[in-house]
């Protein structure tokens, strides 16, 4: 269970990231060098810029070293805050923002130029209103003058998650917040247009320029109430903002975008392409470009190996930093190694990558001459050296009747255009997916597959496929191998099963040998030969008086029932030093018979 979700990555300056954690509901931030990328210094409390559990909606953007986050300033996540934060970073900005200070009176420690509009995108071919905006990118031009906002939507279409990526010019922007305020009037229940002459001077929401410290507005401090009042009564603009294009620059159907980043990159022939990032839901990271107005997906990642959220992107260099909830990693956004010929590297159209005839391999370039690219397209066939395509091996797959297989076949661009040569024509069997062929294997279904991406006249066999019904003997091998791990089962249970026969038996015997002892033990109450004055007994050899007793070395007489006329149940005590045999309990000593 991972008690540290990321939620801020930003950078602060050129070689420090600012990155904040929930840190088991006592959010933290801290500094991560770029240069080793290994270890959080400065470590800081992140209240006011991190939520406290990772279920909490929340947005941070850095600007000149100034962190803004909405976010919520309590444990319950009750109280939503939009904060201003410059804590270690670059303390010369407080100067340049330090105008919006709150009111005097109205609007205490709140912002004085909090203004909203809505922003319009609508795909005009599907009809459908994205409405719920996800993330923001701002790309600035090289001058400084302009900037285009490119702004993640969802929304829901026929059942599934449907994402659109759409673009703002500032300008746009900016013509809408100096418009006309809305109002709601109660008595009629509608919005309103605010008109001119109702508005205060000088004008809510506005920043604290140099003509307003010379009219004696030196911060918001010194704005009239009446201007804070209308500023916090009326926060939404009443024109809205249609993207540049009138419509998305991208649609993707059953995908969820959560995070955008965008750069400017420069082609060869020198005209400039946007390149965008987009990161989803399950841990990829789509790589986008535009051209002319809409933007195709060129690449498809799979960052992480379980699927979570990504959910920063952060631009620096040539590189891509990804923020998921448990780790960071980084992407280089010029890898053109992975395009192995000059068709795939001319149709892979990524604007950084060109084709080297001297390298014969796709290289980034630098903008120097000699490179093979062309973007749109036009004279694919012309730009290459014809050459021999290689054909891919084909390879064999065993299947069985009735089992659902798919047959991959990945296009080498977003603009190709595949198609299948297969045994059945009917078309209904087959489900066309966009990285294969998916069916349900019968008779009709074996046999040999190719599938042939084409575009503007280039390109070839991308896989080839021999579905064939899975051999007999593979059949018979698993019932053999089935049936052998049968018979080894039996043959280990019946092995068991002597063992343990054995070892009962032997328990059995040991347990009578030890219950024969006890009988015995309980006989040696009985009688023994005892020294006397009638019976000699001794260690010592005898001298046998006949050759009977040299026969039977070893007497007895019975008299009355016992033994040497001495009753056995009686003699309790025996000396030690007799010599003595035990045998069906009766004693048996070698004693010398003379006085017999």
């Amino acid at each position: 269970e991972c008690h540290n979700y990321i939620r801020i990555l930003e950078f602060a300056d050129e070689s420090h990231l600012y990155t904040c954690g929930t840190f088991a509901f006592d959010p933290q931030c801290g500094f991560i060098k770029v240069a080793n990328f290994s270890s959080v210094e400065r470590q800081e409390s992140g209240r006011g810029k991190c939520p406290f559990e990772p279920t909490q909606q929340s947005a941070a953007v850095m600007v000149d070293g100034v962190l803004y986050a909405a976010t919520v300033s309590n444990f319950l996540g009750t109280q939503p805050i939009i904060s201003r934060a410059t804590g270690n970073l670059e303390e010369r900005i407080r100067t340049e923002i330090s105008g919006d200070l709150g009111g005097l009176k109205t609007l205490q420690k709140r912002w004085t130029t909090f203004l909203k509009t809505q922003l319009i995108c609508l795909d005009p071919e599907s009809g459908t209103n994205f409405n719920l905006l996800k993330d923001v990118f701002t790309l600035h031009s090289v001058n400084g003058t302009s900037a285009v906002f490119y702004g993640i939507f969802s929304a829901q279409r026929d059942g599934g998650q449907v994402s659109a990526v759409c673009a703002y010019s500032i300008r746009d922007i900016q013509k809408a917040m100096n418009g006309r305020f809305k109002e709601f009037k109660h008595d009629c229940d509608k919005w309103t247009s605010v008109m001119g002459g109702d508005v205060p001077e000088p004008r809510p929401g506005a920043c604290i320029t140099k003509s307003m410290k010379l009219a004696g507005f030196g911060s918001s401090l010194a704005l009239p109430d009446r201007v804070l009042t209308f500023v916090r009564d009326h926060p939404l603009m009443d024109q809205v903002v249609h993207p540049l294009e009138m419509g998305p620059v991208l649609v993707k159907l059953d995908t969820q975008y959560l995070r955008i980043a965008v750069h400017r990159v420069r082609s060869i022939s020198g005209q400039e392409y946007d390149m965008l990032y987009l990161g989803t839901e399950d841990g990829h990271l789509h790589k986008a470009v535009k051209i002319a107005q809409k933007a195709v997906i060129i690449e498809d990642l799979t960052l992480f190996p379980e699927p979570q959220p990504i959910q920063n992107l952060q631009l620096h260099q040539s590189w891509l930093y990804v923020g998921s909830p448990t780790e960071v990693t980084q992407v280089n956004t010029t890898d053109c190694e992975r395009y192995k010929s000059c068709i795939e590297c001319v149709l892979g159209r990524d604007p950084s990558c060109a084709w080297s005839r001297e390298l014969g391999a796709c290289i980034h370039h630098q903008g120097q001459s000699g490179l093979l690219q062309d973007l749109t397209s036009l004279s694919i066939l012309t730009v290459c050296p014809q050459g021999t395509a290689d054909v891919p091996v084909t390879v064999e797959v065993p299947v069985s009747l009735a089992a659902r297989v798919v047959l991959p076949c990945t296009p080498p661009s977003a603009w190709a255009t595949c198609t299948w040569q297969r045994p059945s024509q009917d078309a209904t069997v087959y489900a066309l997916r966009s990285d294969g062929l998916e069916f349900t294997v019968t008779e009709d279904t074996l046999g040999d597959y190719t599938c042939q991406c084409m575009e503007v006249g280039a390109g070839g066999v991308v896989a080839s496929y021999s579905l064939v019904r899975g051999s007999s003997s593979a059949n018979t091998w698993k019932t053999t191998e089935r049936n052998y791990s049968v018979l080894v089962g039996l043959l280990l249970f019946f092995l068991g099963f002597a063992a343990g026969s054995g070892c009962f038996f032997i328990y059995e015997r040991r347990r009578q040998e030890r219950l024969q002892r006890e009988l015995l033990s309980r006989e040696r109450n009985g009688l023994d030969l005892m020294q006397s004055n009638t019976t000699s007994c001794s260690h010592e050899p005898h001298t046998p008086s006949s050759p009977e007793d040299e026969r039977h070395p070893l007497a007895t007489a019975k008299k009355n029932g016992s033994l040497n006329g001495f009753p056995h149940l009686y003699i309790n005590e025996l000396d030690k030093d007799q010599a003595r045999i035990y045998l069906t309990g009766v004693p048996l000593a070698k004693c010398d018979e003379t006085s017999i």
